[in-house]
């Protein structure tokens, strides 16, 4: 079975400079991409995660929420986070139904817990039943709680990661990771776009990966990076693209030659 993982950036599908603002156009315009996927390869599986962009971050920062909650104006602060996040995904969740593809939104609230900030607990039957089903689990970043400091941020990077790893190591599925933003890859120390990342290289090309120039509240390109390479051991291939182009994202999924940075083990 193949099983491609879509990360829809949040600086792809909102404007983060302009807080709680979507970019209609270009949702669209993926969901179109996706459809064409459906129509290609019918039997690839996709599960899809959106970035929470110019949403939950703005409330994340104002409440410092992933650094958990203790009072109860963090409580109150923790739940707007979740709203926000939920916002944008329904924002999103319409564009692919009206697009007649099978969405369900699957918070990692219900799926995960986490202990200072690192991964405790996870339970992703529902999105196995969802795959057996014929449905495209819709998943983001949101808050999960955190049996140390009552709750925390777990971004949609991590949380493809660990799906990754899940169907990957228990199921035997063929996986792949496809990263779409709002930047054509990652640059290197003169502003050109690497066209592979490894354990090799990763040391010298650490240095000029930086966080991101609008809200973020989880770590930004560097982190993207990290967690990446992490899955590749596995012989897991990760694709960090350009969403704005047409086109690009349908190619990539599908395997067919693009423009970006290939992030594998060797």
């Amino acid at each position: 079975m193949e099983l491609v993982l879509v990360k829809l950036g949040g600086s792809l599908i909102t404007n983060k400079d302009k807080p709680y603002t979507a970019r209609p156009e270009i949702m669209a315009q993926l969901v179109e991409e996706v459809s064409l996927i459906r129509h290609e390869n019918p039997n690839l599986k996709l599960i899809i995660g959106n970035g929470a962009g110019s949403f939950a971050h703005q409330s994340a920062k104002k409440y410092n929420t992933i650094d958990g909650f203790l009072s109860d104006e963090e409580k109150i602060g923790f739940c707007f986070v979740h709203q926000d996040a939920l916002d944008l995904n329904r924002i999103l969740a319409k564009v692919f139904l009206q697009a007649s593809l099978p969405v369900i939104s699957l918070p990692p609230l219900t799926m995960v817990v986490t202990h200072n900030k690192k991964l405790f607990t996870s339970d992703f039957c529902t999105i196995e039943n969802s795959l057996q089903a014929g449905l495209i689990p819709l998943v983001f970043g949101d808050v999960v709680l955190d049996k140390a400091i009552g709750g925390t941020v777990l971004s949609t990077d991590t949380l493809l990661a660990e799906l990754a790893k899940y169907f990957y190591l228990q199921h035997k599925f063929q996986v792949r990771l496809v990263n779409a933003g709002n930047y054509p890859g990652v640059r290197d120390k003169d502003g050109q776009v690497l066209s592979n990342i490894t354990p090799a290289n990763y040391s010298q090309i650490k240095v000029v990966l930086g966080k991101s120039e609008s809200v973020d509240v989880t770590g930004g390109m560097a982190q993207k990076v990290e967690e990446f390479l992490a899955i590749s051991s596995l012989g897991i291939d990760c694709w960090i693209i350009d969403g704005n182009i047409p086109g690009n994202l349908a190619k990539a999924v599908l395997g067919a030659p693009t423009q970006g940075t290939l992030i594998r083990a060797v």
